[in-house]
């Protein structure tokens, strides 16, 4: 089976990617750093001898950077996912005893399961985590039935 990519796709396949890329375990990291940071940074407010300033642009720096990090992530997500499968691409893919198969436009690719270090299903994307590295690939989630998810988890582990 196959389908052609178009605008909604690729904003959905965009958005589960960005998602994903929000909340990894080194992001939760983040924004447990960036939350402690505001909430410091306006109890410091209250703090008795703290002179007004610099002390009362914390906590909308913090604001900024939380802001700042969604932004750039979804621009990423987007940048990726419209490099890899540009509208009116024909994207497909087979799972294979030993590799998934996927194919995007002229380009096909057989990769290795033991590739992956794990998959995460959105709504329009399904997210696979490469070993070893922060890089990802997402396939439109409407090509992977339930039961090729079930299976995928068992062979990547």
């Amino acid at each position: 089976m196959s389908l052609t990519v178009d605008e909604r796709l690729l904003r959905g396949m965009a958005r589960d990617a960005a998602i994903y890329a929000l909340t990894r375990p080194v992001a939760i990291v983040m924004w447990v750093a960036l939350t402690a940071a505001l909430v410091l940074s306006i109890l410091n407010l209250r703090a008795p001898g703290v002179r007004e300033g610099i002390s009362g642009l914390l906590p909308v720096l913090s604001i900024g950077l939380m802001l700042y990090a969604v932004v750039m992530t979804i621009a990423g997500a987007r940048r990726a996912v419209r490099a890899a499968t540009p509208p009116g691409t024909s994207v497909w893919v087979r799972l294979g005893e030993t590799e998934l198969q996927i194919g995007a436009g002229t380009r096909t690719s057989d990769i290795p399961y033991t590739t992956f270090q794990g998959l995460r299903a959105g709504r329009d994307a399904v997210i696979f985590r490469i070993s070893g590295s922060t890089a990802v690939t997402a396939v439109p989630r409407s090509l992977v039935s339930d039961e090729d998810i079930a299976r995928l988890r068992s062979l990547i582990g």
